[in-house]
């Protein structure tokens, strides 16, 4: 297993004995706790088990005998589907949600970032800060190591999350988060796409006016 493993059980053990000096708002997870869910791998295998997927250090982790666990060569899957969500690897780097859109799919990916929301005020509660920034924590295990957060015990944390949406074409994803790539996605259908956003006002950090733009696109092909 990779010393990703023994990171993993650190930021565990981390939180677990800071719990009662400071506040994490939210664990960066896809999940609030463990869900069942099933890894499909191209092989043909398909094994069960309770799952996660971390935003920060982008793993799905899985739980066993109590004990937190990366899953290995992620890349050899096909899929893993966690409480009836499809997750998909993207090029060896980390998993994007796939929903389906009309005929095809939309893939969305999350991004999350520990940043530090407030200091200890006295008498056990905390100040919001005027200028909200992220934790700088990287670290590395002399291999490559994923970020560890270094928590102290007079700072509040929240979990700052983003959302990019992507489609495939072929083996290829393309990012859509504007009027004019979605154009140049759907070029050949570009005066009806063009229509379709004039008359619509397509908030692009809309995870549903995203999934509407791509329905009707993929209905005109």
């Amino acid at each position: 297993m990779r010393k990703t493993t023994i990171f993993l059980a650190f930021i565990a053990l981390s939180m677990s004995l800071c719990a009662m000096s400071e506040e994490i708002t939210t664990n960066g997870f896809i999940f609030p706790e463990y869900q069942k869910g099933k890894v499909y791998f191209k092989n043909k295998q398909v094994v069960e088990a309770l799952l996660n997927y971390e935003m920060i250090s982008k793993q799905m982790l899985f739980k066993q005998n109590d004990q937190i666990l990366s899953l290995g060569l992620p890349e050899t899957t096909d899929s893993v589907v966690i409480a009836g969500r499809v997750f998909v690897f993207y090029e060896n780097v980390e998993f994007f949600e796939k929903i389906t859109a009309g005929k095809e799919s939309l893939y969305i990916q999350t991004n999350s970032t520990m940043v530090i929301d407030g200091r200890e005020a006295g008498y056990g509660g905390f100040s919001q800060v005027s200028n909200t920034k992220s934790v700088n924590s990287f670290s590395s295990d002399g291999d490559g190591g994923q970020p560890l957060t270094h928590l102290t015990g007079n700072v509040q944390y929240r979990a700052k999350m983003s959302y990019t949406y992507w489609v495939k074409q072929g083996n290829k994803f393309s990012k859509i988060s504007s009027k004019n790539q979605a154009l140049r996605i759907f070029s050949k259908q570009k005066l009806d796409v063009q229509a379709y956003l004039d008359s619509h006002k397509v908030d692009f950090d809309s995870l549903k006016d995203v999934k509407d733009l791509l329905i009707y696109c993929y209905s005109l092909q």
